[in-house]
């Protein structure tokens, strides 16, 4: 009976270990820049450090079987991507976090973002079937053990939450689905004591509700104003009124209101975009740093003097830049999501097949292991 509640204890564990792997794994994307050596030089010295850190915990065997769980997994998805014609990096480990691809370019549209996702627990579910094949030719329990934690580590991957496959599989069948995964990824998190990836469910929690108050903000501004390529933006333009007294030009009144010429331009020695405003009849130009968008337009809307400063209120009109790659919030516009019905119908139907061959080779596996002992 003792016996039975340790090994449940430890399989327990090493189920953890794996969704730990996987979940981090997805979001320490950015410490992939400092491993870079070359084409597979990367790959190749970031597997065997990875290796011989797994080795401080499980056999060598284990450790090695863990690597090339993670290794497969990874290269569904570099397949999937080359074959949408996206190009991406080969597969970089990071130590207890996992392993994780970069892509350059990012998908344009949901249903390409669920190809490439799908093929990760997919092929990695092939890898695992091949680990347990081989342990059944052998009768190896490491083979079993490898096998457990493909099926393990593919199956968490499914949950339909972000950063996970699933997340991005269930953004081309229904976003209801991350609901699911909120509640199911809190219950999981509890369940094997996961305690530290709270704050990662805690961020996909926060980019929901973020995504849920940006469309019914947009629902409530008028559609000439939200389709309108333009925001308003103020500066103050600080003056000393010295100038104006020696030029013998009028200080604008309070509520006066004029276009003001300017240049926008970028500088490339600097490194960053300048707004140079002018006032007429004034031999004054002032320049600040302004990388916020392409201005438009700008106009003097309220002027107020304190002491011997007179400081102009000025509205820029600005064109916002489109955001960089790093900056696209998780969750995109609705656009994005636009899937037809048909090809919605195939991704669920592939989605539940795959969870229910995963989970079925996780339990038949477990068995195996049961027997061998």
């Amino acid at each position: 009976m003792d016996n039975t509640k340790k090994e449940k204890r430890s399989w327990k564990t090493l189920g953890g270990i794996g969704g730990f792997l996987l979940l981090f794994g997805g979001k320490l994307k950015f410490l992939l820049p400092i491993l870079k050596m070359g084409k597979f030089g990367t790959m190749i010295w970031t597997m065997l450090l990875s290796i011989g850190a797994y080795m401080l915990l499980y056999p060598w065997s284990i450790a090695l079987g863990l690597v090339a769980m993670l290794l497969i997994h990874e290269l569904g998805h570099v397949w999937a991507a080359k074959r949408r014609g996206l190009p991406v990096s080969l597969p970089a480990f990071i130590p207890f976090f996992g392993a994780a691809v970069m892509m350059k370019k990012l998908p344009q549209d949901a249903e390409t973002e669920a190809y490439i996702a799908i093929y990760g627990p997919f092929i990695g579910g092939l890898g695992a079937a091949a680990a347990l094949l081989a342990g059944f030719a052998t009768g190896s329990e490491p083979l079993y053990v490898i096998a457990f934690l493909g099926f393990s580590l593919n199956l968490f991957n499914l949950l339909p939450m972000y950063p996970l496959d699933g997340g991005k599989i269930a953004a081309a069948i229904s976003r209801w689905l991350w609901v699911i995964g909120l509640v199911g990824g809190l219950v999981l998190i509890v369940y094997f004591k996961l305690f530290i990836l709270l704050l990662f469910w805690g961020m996909f929690a926060w980019e929901l509700y973020s995504s849920y108050r940006r469309k019914k903000k947009a629902a409530a501004v008028p559609e000439h104003i939200a389709t309108s390529p333009f925001t308003a933006q103020y500066i103050v333009w600080s003056v000393p009124q010295r100038l104006f007294d020696e030029q013998g030009a009028f200080i604008p009144a309070v509520e006066h209101s004029r276009r003001l010429p300017f240049h926008h331009l970028g500088d490339i020695a600097a490194q960053k975009d300048l707004l140079t405003l002018y006032y007429p009849g004034l031999d004054h130009e002032e320049t600040f740093p302004f990388a916020d968008g392409l201005v438009h337009d700008a106009q003097l809307v309220q002027t107020r003097v304190e002491g011997n400063t007179v400081h102009l209120g000025i509205k820029l009109a600005v064109e916002r830049y489109e955001p960089l790659p790093q900056e696209v919030h998780m969750i995109r516009d609705e656009p994005y999501y636009e899937v037809p019905a048909r090809t919605r119908w195939i991704y669920g139907a592939a989605y539940i097949g795959l969870a229910a061959v995963l989970a079925a080779g996780m339990m038949y596996t477990s068995i195996f292991m049961d027997a061998v002992r």
